[in-house]
Parts: structure tokens; sequence; C-alpha cells
């Protein structure tokens, strides 16, 4: 960095030579392009971030044994003599546990070199190592007398031999090892001897347990136990995996087996540096790693053509679980595919809206999830969640053209969405708000004049007049706005509390609090200026350490009350109305233990749900959840400031919200070429330079933030002294200085005169 700033430095000397003496030197010799950044100055730093596997072949980084197992260092570093596993009857199982340092997905194999015995393996996978192991969880079915050395419980499910046991609880509690156990009669042997008796119905539990999946194969198709029964030297290979960072593996049986290698066939998309086209980075490491975690987040949820039994490309929720296509997620997954993986990107998408457009009813529903329930057939059957989920369908598929420019594909479908807009319609009462006896993303039932639910309607209104002037009627598209201005107007009219100081949950609940429709009230405009402030400080009660929980009697039922969906729309409305130091703060504490390699829960994904302590609390949470990438897309659209605004960026705005940031770069594919963006912002003298690089034929709009006192210098050129401009339509807004230009290469300097 000490180039870069050392160059702006220059280039504000020479500015300020201009203001202070009148220099008269030619505006070309004054104010050189490399007196700014340019992307190529430190682009290469922005490769370490990325975090896709650099080979299909995939080793584990680090391994632990339970039992006996000799050299289990040649699993990591594939030197010296194979990895053995031993097992005897009635000792405890050898395993090791794989480490792959993050989250991969593929089919798990083992490279055998030898066997003795007829041993069975069992290999689990799992994204947090606290579920590996299930304990047991059952209760004495006959009683036992002191000294007793086998106890007959009402299941052995999760037992383990070299476990330890636990006959009742307390004082009286008595913990014992595990030395053997039977299926079929029930019974555990343990050691030493009881100590008391133990009475029938004592409940018993045990440590750590036995290996257990914690992925939902009924819902994927896909993952659970694996059980390997090797026979001689040769590969063998497990199931396919969709997201996992451990693998445990365990000799079950009494025998030996040999390994030279133990590694993943990674088949999600694995993308290195080359193959991403869109980039980011800044002055804060931590931001940085938040934006490649989104990009890899997506990438562990794609699944390649021709995997589990389908021919087309999907975007699924999650790496694991639910491994289907979901509409709302859409929204975020959608602009983080295509702007981080350009047209690969891009077809994933547009495969995935397919499959939803497939499964369209006939009075115009599209489906929350289109293939949902696996079971046994891959592309399931459509679950129409709920109609919440139904409008953010032809919101995902608006997402595609407003990012791609893809008229002909718009075109095609126009008609699915004006019948999915009808459907909608059906919902909307007298006072132009939803009312919908219907469930949103925290699985809660809501009544009522919803006002998510009647904001959601505005901004599918608002798309779709904006689809309508671009492929359709200008007519239809002035009523849609209209429609949409009455919705906004009875938002504020009907569903504000002025005792909370925000919107309530809806008319039956006045008085809830949700984090969600609040934040999008701030992030479209919904909220009036007056206003504005109140809403920020109502979201800021709902903080924890960890995030902000979603509201009252919102949260998920298993306990998981933190949800990166709805963090990611008030980081996105803070951003909007200006607050960024809220924004950045609430952004820390929501995934910042998701993108900190120490953190136990750590996968390089960001996760679908926290609990109140920062953890989550079932073994079937993501840890690597598509919706959680917002970080990805605001970091790209709201900080760096590079957005679209006709389709595929043909018209495009670059507007950056530093913050306290001294600078970023960065850098988004389109339709007509790449859009580069890089500036430096120096607060103690109040300076702020801006490299951009934009294509030949099309527009847009740079706003810099400035005061109307402020000196902007483009390309040379001194535009805009003191709030008046000689070019580019400039002028101040909004504490910015705004120009419309042409494509092309822009050198912008600003500072306070």
């Amino acid at each position: 960095m000490s180039s870069l700033v050392r160059r702006t430095t220059r280039a504000l000397i020479v500015v300020l030579l201009v203001v202070t003496v009148g220099w008269t030197g030619s505006p070309a010799s004054a104010l050189p392009a490399s007196a700014l950044p340019a992307s190529a100055t430190i682009a290469p730093l922005w490769h370490r971030y990325v975090l896709g596997p650099s080979s299909s072949q995939v080793t584990p980084v680090a391994v632990d044994v339970r039992g006996s197992v000799s050299n289990p260092q040649t699993l990591t570093n594939g030197k010296g003599k194979p990895a053995t596993l031993t097992t005897v009857a009635g000792g405890t199982p050898a395993s090791v546990v794989l480490d792959f340092g993050k989250d991969v997905a593929g089919v798990p194999y083992l490279d055998v070199t030898a066997v003795e015995g007829t041993p069975t393996l069992t290999l689990v996978t799992g994204e947090a190592r606290q579920f590996l192991r299930r304990p047991a969880a059952t209760a004495v079915a006959a009683a036992a007398t002191a000294g007793a050395v086998q106890v007959t419980l009402a299941s052995v499910a999760n037992l383990e031999a070299g476990n330890t046991i636990t006959f009742g609880a307390g004082t009286g509690a008595q913990t014992r090892a595990i030395t053997a156990f039977d299926t079929v009669a029930r019974t555990v042997s343990v050691d030493p001897a009881l100590s008391a008796d133990v009475a029938a119905g004592t409940a018993v539990t045990t440590s750590p347990g036995a290996p257990a999946s914690d992925e939902s194969r009924g819902l994927a198709g896909v993952g659970g136990i694996d059980t390997l029964q090797p026979t001689a030297a040769g590969r063998v290979s497990g199931g396919f995996h969709g997201g996992f960072r451990f693998v445990l593996l365990t000799l079950t049986t009494p025998g030996s087996v040999s390994l030279l290698s133990a590694r993943v066939d990674f088949q999600a998309l694995r993308a290195t540096s080359a193959d991403y086209k869109g980039w980011f980075l800044s002055s804060d490491d931590q931001l940085n790693k938040m934006w490649y975690s989104g990009a890899y987040t997506l990438q562990l949820n794609l699944k390649p053509a021709g995997l589990n039994g389908l021919a087309d490309t999907r975007i699924y929720d999650g790496a694991k679980r639910d491994r289907s296509i979901w509409t709302c997620d859409l929204l975020i997954q959608a602009p983080t595919a295509i702007s981080t993986l350009g047209d690969a990107g891009a077809e994933y998408v547009k495969s995935s809206l397919n499959v939803l457009l497939a499964t369209q009813r006939a009075d115009g529903a599209l489906p929350g999830s289109p293939d949902f329930r696996k079971g046994n057939n891959p592309n399931g059957s459509p679950l129409f969640y709920s109609d919440n989920y139904s409008g953010c369908g032809a919101r995902g598929i608006i997402a595609y053209y407003r990012y791609t420019g893809d008229e002909a594909y718009l075109t095609s479908v126009l008609p699915a969405l004006r019948r999915e807009l009808a459907y909608n319609d059906t919902f909307v009462d007298a006072n132009n708000l939803v009312v919908s006896n219907d469930r949103g993303y925290w699985q809660a039932t809501q009544t009522g004049e919803v006002t998510k639910y009647s904001i959601d309607y505005y901004l599918l209104l608002r798309d779709m007049a904006w689809v309508e002037r671009k492929v359709g009627s200008a007519a239809t598209a002035d009523t849609l706005d209209a429609k949409a201005e009455a919705v906004k107007t009875a938002i504020n009219a009907r569903l504000w509390n002025p005792a909370l100081g925000a919107y309530g949950q809806s008319s039956d609940h006045p008085d809830v609090l949700v984090e969600d429709a609040n934040a999008l009230a701030l992030q479209h405009g919904i909220v009036p200026a007056d206003r504005r402030a109140s809403v920020l400080a109502a979201l800021k009660t709902l903080w924890t350490p960890y995030g902000a929980i979603i509201g009252p009697g919102l949260q998920d039922p298993t306990g998981h009350v933190i949800e990166p969906f709805g963090n990611g729309m008030e980081t996105a409305g803070r951003m909007a109305v200006g607050d960024m130091t809220g924004a950045f703060d609430l952004m820390r504490r929501t995934w910042g233990p998701m993108v900190d390699t120490k953190n136990a829960l750590y996968t390089g994904g960001l996760w679908e749900f926290k609990n109140s302590t920062g953890g989550v609390n079932r073994t079937t949470a993501s840890l690597a959840h598509g919706w959680a990438a917002s970080p990805t897309v605001q970091l790209t659209e709201l900080v760096l400031g590079i957005t679209p605004v006709d389709p595929g960026y043909a018209t495009w705005s670059i507007a950056p919200h530093p913050g306290a940031l001294a600078w970023a770069q960065g850098g988004v594919p389109s339709k007509y070429g790449d859009i580069g963006v890089s500036w430096l912002s120096l607060a103690p003298v109040s300076s702020f330079t801006m490299h951009a690089d934009t294509p030949r034929g099309t527009t847009g709009t740079i706003a810099v933030p400035a005061t109307d006192r402020a000196l902007v210098v483009v390309n040379g050129r001194v535009v805009c002294l003191r709030g008046k401009c000689t070019a580019y339509q400039g002028h101040f807004e909004d504490g910015a200085m705004r120009l419309t230009v042409p494509g092309g290469r822009y050198d912008i300097i600003v500072t306070r005169v």
C-alpha cells in the first residue's frame, strides 16, 4: 500500500498547486493516470483469499486418532509407511478423524495397501466436528445390582466400545467405560463393576458416542453413513457427500486395514483465482475474508451437470442440506454467482430458474423449492412452501435479467412472470396490504396485514414495472408503479408503530418488532427520512454479540435465533441510509466468527443460522448456506460501489461508501466487458481518489464522496469547484458529487478546498 499512498499524495500536491498558486502546466502532465490506484497495482494479493482447492483430489491437512492407529501422518503428507488401523475384539475400534481445513464436497476414497481379516469400515462426514459422534440417550431396561458388569438397556443405538457411559445423574451417577455391547440382547458390558444398584428406568447417557452423520439423506437423497468392506489392496470409495470439513473413518470389526491415502474427489464447482471474473480487496482483512467465503459458499452450493443423476446444473440452498433449489435464497445466490463467476455462474442461475418455471402451477404460483422431496428420486417433487417464497421466484428471474442482460430469456418467460404477479395480487386487501395466513423462512405462520409480505409485494411490483418498461408495456409499468406507491403509503400509514419507533410485524401483531421488514424498508426507501434514526435505533435493540435476532417470537423453533439472511437485509438497509459504522459493526458480529479459522465451526463457508451464543444447535444446521452470502454482494455493490442499472450493466452506477475503510479495489464482469474500480480515502487530508475502468458503449453515473465545496478533478481536468461543475452534468447530492459519463477510463481526485 505504501506506493499507492505515495502516488496519491503526489497527485494531491499537484491539485493543491493548481488551487493555491494557479499552476498553469497542462492538465495531462499535472495529473498522470499513474497518480491513482490501478487494478494491476495490488490485484494479485486477492488470490490468497480464494478458498477453492487447487486440485480436484483433496488431501486432509490434519489427522488425529483413537484406538490402535500407526503412521497416521501418512494420510496428510503422503510420505512414509502406510497408516494402519487395527481393531481387536472387545477393544476400542480404531478410528481416524481427517480434517480438510474447510468444507469440501464430493466422494471420499481410500487407497488400501493391505487387509487382514474381514474388516468393516464406517465412513461419516461432518461440517462440525462436534457432530461426528452421536451420544446415546436411553434408559436402563432391567434393574442391575451393585457388582454387575452387564446392564440391559432399552436401546444400544450410538454405543461404541471405549466410550464412557453414565447411569443416572447428580451425586448418585455412576460413570463407567464400555467394554462391549450386544445389539440383539441390548446389553452393555462396563468396567469397573457397578458400585451401587441401578433401577429400571434410570436415564443413561454416553460420551462421546458412536459415529453419526450430520446429513439428512431423506431430504437430499445423498449422504449418510458409508459402509466399506475392503478385501484386498486397491481403491475403495464412499458415496457422494454434499458438504463436510471432517471425515471420521472407523474400523468397526476386528482386523486391520493399511492406507496409503484418504482423499476426496471434489465434485462441487472448483474455482481457482483464474476462474474468478469478479473480485474484491480492501484495507480490511476480515471483510476480504467474508467476500471470498461468500463466493466459496456459492461454489459449494453449485451442482455440476451429471451429478446425483441430474443432467442439468443447479444452485442448491446449502452444501449438505437441503440440496434443493430455494427461491428466496436465489435473491442472494444469483447476484453472487454471476458477479463472481460471470457466465459460468449465470448458467447455473438460468438452469435453476428453468427447473423452477417447469413446475409453475396453473394459478401462477411458483414453488418455494421445485425439487425438495428427493427420496430416491433426484428430481424430487415441488414444494409450494409459501406465497412469500412464490414471489421470490419471480424476483430471482428478474435478478438474472438485471445482471446478465439476457433479453431473449426474459421475453420468453414474461408471461410466467405476469401470472406469478397476478397470483400475488390475490392476497392484497382493500388497504393495499398483503393478508396471508402464510409462513416465512423462520417457519412461523403470520396473519393479518403482514409488513414483510407487503414489502415483498411492493418490491415485486417495482421489479415488474422495470421489466415491463424494458421488454413489455410502458402503460402496464406505470400502473404497477402506481400500485407500488399505494402499497408504500399503506405500509407507512397502517403498519408503523410509534411506540416501537418502527414497523410492527403485522396488523395482528403491531407490537412485535421484526428485523427483516424494518431492514428492507430502510434498504428500499420506504422509511421516510424523519423516521430513519428511530428505525435504526429499534433494530439495534435486537443485536447480540453474535448478530441480530430476527425478532421476538419469530426464531427458528430449534433455537437458531440469528439468521444471516435477515442480518444481511439489515446491513444493506443501514448502508442505504448512510450508517456505515452500524453496518460494518453488525457485519463483524454476524460473519466475523464464521471467517475466523480458529472457530471450531469454521468451514470456509457462511452459515445458515446461529443460536444465541453464536453456535448451532442441530446436527443438520448448514454451515455453507447460500442465503448467508450477502457480504459478497454488498461489499461489491455498496462499499466498492458497482451496481447494474440497466440490464447487463448497459447502464451502471459506481457509488462507493467507504465508511472507515482506507481503500478498496475490485471488479465485476458484465455483458459489455469488465468494470473495475479502485479507490483510496485519505480522511486526514479530506481527500478521495478513484480509478474506474468501464466498457465502451455503456454509460453510467459516478458518485464520489464530496462536499459542495470540494474540488473534483477528472482525468486531469477540473470539473467541479465549490459546487459549480462544468462537465459530466456534475452536481452535489446526498453527500456525493455525481457525474454522468460514457464508458471509458476515469481518474478522479476529490479534495476539500
